[in-house]
């Protein structure tokens, strides 16, 4: 079942729109194969298609298009440029980093889930399509730009966009399942080693200062691993990672006034889980 033939395939925009934008990156399959290029049809815009040209296939030069392309191939490109009035696309693909197709890709497929979702609920609601269209689908991607940011937006009771109540007390125990918390770890490297004798309090009085910057308010846990002296782990998950970089910030600022105020050699490598 299809909620809407305007969102049967995920976009990150408003389902009015029918072509991409000038420097949109699409998802787009690999359809005729020539000489001098290739033409691709564009998964998200139903009908659209987009050229790219040999040039425009690698950074390197290429002599033979086929040893880098196949019909039928999915691939993330770039819009290069773009005539909506006449109908002409073209596309880049040497100006897509892999960052930059991980990221499509993510949101691509979060699309196709939260389209799903809706397909679920809208089902045991017994709403046709075009209903879920107009009631849910429509109004999440005006307010939010995209379906998954919209239904996520209404996990967390955000009141930008108001439902019909029948929708949502539908999908409240459907998101609580799907929409599980994101959690962020941190793990810091930590080299400290006190030069005076009574180095081991010191170095307990800092490793405890440093744990106890854990935060229930902001469900932020804070754990000292012994490696082996002078090394250690400080082990930092909260669920955002801004309030990682935070607790961490204030962790060095403990080894500083640890460093200033007794005979103490420190340093910190950061790494993310």
């Amino acid at each position: 079942m299809a909620v809407a033939p305007a969102v049967s395939t995920p976009q990150a925009s408003a389902p009015s729109r029918n072509y991409p934008e000038m420097g949109e990156f699409v998802i787009a399959t690999v359809k005729k194969i020539m000489p001098y290029g290739a033409f691709l049809s564009l998964d998200e815009y139903p009908g659209v298609e987009g050229f790219l040209h040999i040039s425009q296939v690698s950074s390197g030069w290429v002599r033979n298009i086929r040893e880098h392309l196949r019909e039928g191939q999915k691939t993330v490109a770039k819009v290069h440029t773009l005539d909506a009035q006449k109908g002409l696309i073209d596309l880049t693909l040497k100006q897509v980093t892999e960052a930059d197709k991980r990221r499509k890709l993510e949101s691509f497929q979060a699309e196709k889930k939260a389209i799903k979702l809706v397909e679920i609920v809208a089902t045991k609601l017994k709403k046709a399509p075009a209903v879920a269209a107009k009631e849910v689908v429509e109004p999440l991607l005006k307010a939010y730009g995209s379906l998954a940011a919209g239904l996520e937006a209404l996990h967390t009771e955000d009141d930008k966009v108001k439902l019909p109540e029948a929708w949502v007390a539908a999908f409240k125990e459907l998101l609580d399942k799907e929409f599980k918390p994101k959690r962020i770890e941190l793990r810091t490297k930590l080299t400290l080693k006190f030069n005076s004798g009574d180095g081991v309090a010191h170095l307990r009085k800092t490793l405890s200062e440093i744990e106890t910057l854990a935060d229930d308010k902001t469900k932020t846990t804070v754990q000292v691993k012994y490696l082996g002296a002078p090394n250690y782990y400080i082990d930092i998950e909260t669920g955002d990672f801004r309030n990682a970089s935070k607790a961490l910030e204030k962790a060095e600022v403990i080894l500083a006034k640890a460093s200033k105020d007794a005979d103490c050699d420190y340093s910190v490598e950061p790494e993310k889980r």
